[in-house]
């Protein structure tokens, strides 16, 4: 037998396939019908083909989904079985420690208790009855868990006197332990805004002997400052900052005791590095930890920098502890003069980096109470007003409508126009200045003012384009109105004649009209003001006019005035009409005369209740 190759074999078994067919096959073949007649051409047997992929896949998609649905399910429901058996252990665990059961009742009732309207003075009593009944004999075990004493905090702001005085009773002992306190810190300062004076009284003295560590402590150190700002006597609060002096001022409480650390130093020159030291120390913690806009540490400060030796290390190592959070402790009173004296003996390196410091909040600085007093300061001591005018214009612009309406905001714009004119600024305010200038003396170079001059040109065509921009706006405020009259009168070195004919414009039209803006009395005498050049003394009996080129109001003003005379020289506007008559001149006067007299019946009728009018008539 002859071998045969691998490739025969392949043709015989290709043969095979061809023509090799079994009768069976050739008999199925014979029965199907011929092509010509109902073959499918292959794009349709392809697309059947896909078809049926589509269809057999989408069902696998369906019972996939299915399954998926039915494993998330499942999911669902373990994942909420465990839920459940979590929230059952947690439940069992809290029962199971010290008054568990107890707490959890009481929580409940306090859930009621807490709710703040809704709720009748009768149903509150019921409910705080209700939780004291259970929680009376154990006080001390509740105050220092982060739920209950949630719940005595509640129970002492709406019980009694007899059970706010039992839970002192109770906390007695405990108060230095509950300052210190995460939870129990808020407990205490509860206590010491519910409670009584001698309830305060207890507490205050408790904590005697503990101020200084417990303004080191991160909790204790918010209970300090609450007791200090809120609610310590004068007397309390020289002991507390007493305390931050030594331990010897810790030991002993003299309430009576009215020396201030000056004073100490003055009896005892020797102790006073240790005193101090003490002092800068307690500080130094507090802003080192974020505690510097605390009040009671702005008293401290105070303390310090009215003793502080100028030509030593310790106003450098002072000033360079405070200047990043600068802004900080401003807002405060003794913060603010603590800020003035800072910059009253600053070197003028020390100085920019303060400026700087203040220089994104100098509009609420402006318009803070005491903050306006820091700014004030400032305008008083800082010889580079090159740096003043740059770093702060910014700010100042983008708030100029507001501050130049707001009864703090304005002042040290006013400062810059006007000086330290009374008009404007009270003594205790002039008084703060003369602190300032007395710590300035060895660290300004400048006279105060060559210095407000060069801030008032400066700062000068921000404030006269925001008039020429809003004059309306300005004059229907009365403290806006009051400004423009001393800025139309004390701009230095601009341009004034925009903002004025502004100020014009806006009185044009009939005085007849209910929302005419001379009818608002601060208005009718700024008009005066600018007419006249300069505001009236009364001690003097005369005006006193403004230096500076002469603006020539009058002038601008007359032709409205003009357009509806007799509604002004018989309205609100009748001083106005009196002040243009005594102040124009010959030419202007002659004519103005010339209208009245044209209108004399009419004023005669209005002098009978119109003052204004009736002086007229006099000129006349």
């Amino acid at each position: 037998m002859g071998v045969t190759t691998k490739k025969e074999n392949g043709k015989r078994k290709l043969a095979n396939a061809d023509g090799g067919k079994s009768k069976k096959a050739k008999k199925v073949e014979e029965e199907v019908p011929s092509s010509s007649d109902e073959e499918m051409s292959s794009e349709e047997e392809e697309k059947e083909s896909e078809d049926e992929l589509d269809a057999s896949s989408s069902d696998e998609d369906e019972l996939d989904n299915s399954d998926e649905e039915e494993v998330d399910e499942e999911k669902a429901q373990k994942t909420k079985e465990s839920r459940a058996e979590q929230k059952k252990l947690r439940e069992e665990r809290k029962k199971g420690r010290q008054h568990g059961e107890k707490i959890q009742h009481i929580k409940k009732l306090w859930e009621q208790l807490r709710v703040k309207s809704g709720i009748t003075a009768e149903a509150r009593k019921k409910l705080v009855d209700g939780i004291w009944e259970q929680t009376h004999d154990i006080i001390r075990d509740l105050v220092f868990k982060h739920d209950a004493t949630r719940v005595i905090q509640t129970i002492f702001k709406y019980a009694d006197k007899e059970k706010r005085i039992a839970i002192t009773k109770a906390l007695k002992g405990s108060y230095v332990e509950l300052a210190k306190s995460s939870y129990g810190k808020y407990l205490l300062v509860k206590i010491l805004h519910y409670g009584s004076k001698d309830v305060r009284d207890d507490v205050l003295n408790e904590l005697h002997g503990n101020f200084r560590k417990l303004m080191r402590h991160k909790e204790g150190a918010y209970v300090i400052e609450d007791a200090y700002r809120d609610y310590s006597t004068a007397a309390q609060k020289r002991q507390i900052v007493r305390e931050f002096y030594g331990s010897e001022f810790a030991v002993f409480k003299d309430q009576t005791d009215t020396r201030t650390l000056k004073d100490i130093i003055a009896e005892n020159p020797d102790k006073r590095p240790f005193l101090m030291k003490n002092l800068k120390g307690t500080i130094e913690s507090a802003v080192l930890k974020g505690s510097i806009g605390f009040t009671i540490i702005h008293a401290a400060m105070l303390e310090y920098v009215r003793n502080i030796d100028p030509t030593s290390s310790e106003r450098e190592d002072f000033i360079d502890l405070i200047t990043e959070q600068f802004a900080e402790m401003v807002h405060t009173n003794e913060g603010s003069q603590v800020a003035s004296i800072v910059l009253s003996i600053a070197t003028a390196k020390e100085r920019k980096g303060l400026v700087r410091s203040l220089r994104s909040f100098a509009s609420k600085c402006c318009e803070d109470e005491y903050g306006q007093y820091v700014m004030l300061s400032l305008f008083n001591t800082v010889d580079d007003t090159v740096l003043v005018t740059k770093a702060f214009t910014p700010d100042f612009k983008e708030n100029l409508p507001d501050l130049l309406t707001s009864k703090s905001g304005r002042r040290p714009f006013l400062y810059t126009l006007v000086g330290r004119s009374p008009r404007y600024f009270t003594k205790p305010t002039i008084d703060r200045l003369n602190v300032v200038d007395e710590c300035k003396k060895n660290t300004s170079k400048k006279e105060d003012d060559v210095r407000r001059l060069e801030l008032n040109k400066g700062f000068s065509p921000m404030i006269l384009q925001l008039i020429t921009d809003q004059a309306s706006e300005l004059l229907k405020d009365n403290l806006g109105s009051q400004f423009i009259a001393e800025a139309l009168l004390y701009a230095h070195d601009t341009d004034r004649t925009a903002a004025a004919e502004a100020v014009v414009l806006a009185f044009t039209g009939s005085p007849g009209e209910e929302d005419h803006l001379i009818h608002e009395p601060v208005n009718q005498r700024t008009l005066r003001t600018l007419i006249q050049e300069g505001h009236y003394n009364g001690k003097e009996k005369k005006v006193e006019r403004t230096s500076e080129p002469e603006l020539n109001f009058k002038s601008m003003l007359l032709p409205v005035v003009n357009e509806n005379l007799i509604e002004w020289a018989t309205g609100d506007g009748s001083f106005v009409v009196v002040a243009l008559l005594e102040n124009l001149q010959d030419k202007e006067k002659k004519n103005l005369k010339k209208s009245l007299n044209s209108h004399i019946k009419d004023l005669k009728k209005a002098a009978d209740s119109n003052k204004g009018s009736k002086l007229l008539l006099e000129l006349l």
